[in-house]
Order: C-alpha cells, then sequence, then structure tokens
C-alpha cells in the first residue's frame, strides 16, 4: 500500500522479502529517505516498473535488493544516485531489459 512511504523515519532493515506480493512497488517508498540498510523486496511477484523514486534513497549503503520478482522495462538512471552503495544491490532474476545505465557507475 502507498501509506508505507509514510515511515520516514524508517533507517534501517524495511523487509517484505519472500512473500507473495503481488503489482507494482509504491512510489511513495521513495519517500523513506533515511533508509540506510536492508531495503529488501526480493523473491515476490512484484511487477512492472521500477519507481524512479528509489533514486531517492541516497542513504543507502547496503542490501537493496530487488530480485527474483517480475520487475520489466529498463533500470531506472536515478538509481546512480545510490552512490554510497557498498554491498548487495541486486537486481538479477526479473524482466529487466535496456542496458545498464552508465550513471550506476559500471
Amino acid at each position: 500500500p502507498t501509506q508505507l512511504g509514510l515511515l520516514v523515519q524508517m533507517s534501517t532493515a524495511f523487509a517484505l522479502y519472500a512473500n507473495s506480493l503481488s503489482s507494482a512497488i509504491p512510489t511513495q517508498l521513495g519517500q523513506l529517505d533515511r533508509m540506510s540498510s536492508y531495503f529488501l523486496l526480493d523473491d515476490n511477484l512484484l511487477s512492472s516498473k521500477i519507481p524512479t523514486q528509489l533514486g531517492l534513497l541516497v542513504q543507502m549503503s547496503t542490501a537493496f535488493a530487488l530480485y527474483a520478482n517480475s520487475l520489466s522495462s529498463a533500470i531506472p538512471t536515478q538509481l546512480g544516485q545510490l552512490d554510497r552503495m557498498s554491498s548487495y544491490f541486486l537486481l538479477d532474476d526479473n524482466l529487466l531489459s535496456s542496458k545498464i545505465p552508465t550513471q550506476l557507475g559500471l
């Protein structure tokens, strides 16, 4: 639900992995801009695009996981703003298309 974006004080361990969550990732999750580690939405049934608003999670340094879903389209260039990431930036096992954006530093 979009109300998850109201958890603006959350800074670590937003974990909804390994469920059967479906539909799109709410764009409001980009409002969790204090998150620094463990943003885990992996191993679900999430579909649609990765919201560009997740690029606002600029404090993230560890474990940004969206793998094993049915996310499609291109990887948003805004995810390149997560430049503090040092480990576990996981988008694999989806239906992503296009090239990896140069903004991701690869």
